[in-house]
């Protein structure tokens, strides 16, 4: 009979393939066909594609020696409501008879759910035992059976509030969800129609393609001007530094004008200078931190670090080549600090002074009263002897 098994089915329809050949009608064949198809999508998206033809058939076998040698009446039905639907008895999505189709050992979620319910009942029988101790053996195990049927009643009636909460929480937030799409979409399309808010190009979303490479540029060669006046000289004085940093960026932008210059006087598009212009720059920054990472490697604060750290290994440890490893990382390590703390001084002179603090009204107040006006007219005070001399006079 395998040859009437259908196309692409029979790996899942051996099992069956008498029942399958009871089906009289391409009506119930064609419904029974759907069904499996739909079934082996539902499983390939849990055990694979290539193992859920495997898992289908031992679920079919599985189903149809539960009959027990009973004869299925009618094999349509049986199948659609019996031998295909999945009967997972715990929450696991790979339970299935309370076996996991991913492994096929026996589902350890149904087992802690066994173990549960076996506890729930012990707990029934012990209540029972405590609060009537007088019941005869039938009459305890029938009070127990009706306290637990109300128990389970209870726990199912809890737990399908639960899923009604938790569907219209569900719900709830696919609608909040749905809001923030259309939002972000809202957003989204609102930003890519804004026009460039440097060139005034539209529908660039805020910022074109060739201003977006001149930013970036801008800012590599403000970066290589840091760090090379961070190791030209010293950084104390503010005044000094900013002199420095403000030649070395003058340097580099010079020579990043050098090379868009002569791109555009051989014809190149806008945007391809752009790019170009930010090669540059980028190599610009590289070229400056390698110079300024060998410029503090052969500093002295690097230096005396590599001989402290290489003698405190070599008496730690005893080895002149792990001492000698340990010496240089401590260089390269001192090296980047004193970089990050230096850039840290340039970043400073480079900001605006600040505003005057401005306190209370109490204290501004003071502070305008004691102004003079420009209309003042100021009394002049009578110096002390001549005050008795007047008052004497008169």
């Amino acid at each position: 009979m395998r040859w009437s098994l259908p196309r692409g089915l029979e790996r899942v329809l051996v099992p069956v393939r008498l029942e399958w050949a009871r089906i009289g009608h391409a009506g119930g064949r064609a419904r029974v066909r759907v069904a499996l198809q739909a079934e082996l999508r539902r499983l390939a998206g849990i055990v694979g594609s290539e193992q859920a033809p495997v898992v289908l058939a031992e679920r079919l076998e599985r189903r149809l020696a539960a009959q027990h040698g009973e004869r299925v009446r009618e094999p349509v039905g049986w199948l659609l409501a019996r031998g295909l639907p999945q009967r997972a008895e715990c929450y696991a999505t790979a339970c299935d008879d309370q076996v996991r189709m991913d492994t096929g050992l026996v589902c350890p979620s149904c087992e802690l759910l066994i173990g549960d319910r076996r506890a729930l009942r012990h707990q029934v029988g012990r209540a029972v035992a405590a609060e009537l101790p007088r019941l005869t053996p039938a009459e305890a195990r029938a009070e127990v059976e009706r306290r637990l049927s109300r128990e389970v009643a209870q726990r199912a009636a809890r737990d399908a509030v639960r899923r009604e909460q938790a569907a219209v929480e569900r719900a709830r937030r696919e609608v909040v969800w749905a809001q923030q799409r259309e939002e972000l979409e809202s957003a989204k399309a609102a930003l890519a129609a804004r026009p460039c808010e440097e060139c005034g190009v539209p529908e660039a979303g805020g910022l074109c393609l060739v201003c977006s490479q001149n930013r970036t540029a801008r800012a590599a060669v403000e970066q290589a001007a840091q760090v090379a006046a961070a190791v030209s000289g010293p950084v104390q004085d503010l005044g000094v530094v900013a002199e420095r940093l403000a030649a070395r960026r003058v340097g580099l932008e010079n020579e990043v004008g050098r090379l868009t210059g002569r791109l555009r006087r051989e014809g190149m598009p806008e945007a391809a200078v752009a790019w170009e212009a930010r090669t540059l720059a980028e190599q610009l920054l590289r070229h400056e931190r390698a110079r300024a990472r060998d410029a503090l490697l052969a500093s002295e604060e690097a230096r005396a670090e590599a001989e402290r750290v290489f003698a405190v290994e070599r008496a730690r440890r005893g080895g002149e080549e792990q001492a000698r490893a340990a010496a240089e990382e401590a260089r390269q390590r001192c090296a980047q600090l004193l970089l990050a703390q230096r850039l840290g001084q340039i970043r400073v002179a480079q900001r605006p002074p600040a505003s005057e603090e401005v306190g209370g009204w109490r204290q501004r107040l003071a502070a305008l009263a004691a102004r003079p006006l420009h209309d003042e007219i100021r009394v002049p005070q009578p110096a002390a002897g001549r005050c008795r001399e007047a008052v004497s006079a008169a």
